[in-house]
């Protein structure tokens, strides 16, 4: 695998438009400590969560729970 098709894999990954599971796939990993050796070498923060219709709906459930108590207590 070419090395720019590599950065663009972990570019991906790092801004949460791949998952872990996909990513070490991908780039023929052992396992995910490879894949965040990987991203420190090339210099790449840690991913950010994927945006997944599973986590959207934890956000929004945990958004609900929250914004009427957050508005209580800013009273």
């Amino acid at each position: 695998m070419a090395d720019a098709d590599r950065r663009a894999i972990l570019e991906a990954y790092s801004a949460g438009r791949l998952g872990t599971r996909q990513t070490i796939d991908l780039l023929d990993f052992d396992g995910y400590a490879d894949l965040l050796i990987a991203l420190a070498q090339v210099d790449l923060p840690l991913p950010k969560p994927s945006d997944t219709p599973a986590r959207r709906a934890d956000y929004d459930r945990a958004s609900a729970i929250l914004q009427p108590l957050l508005r209580r207590h800013g009273d």
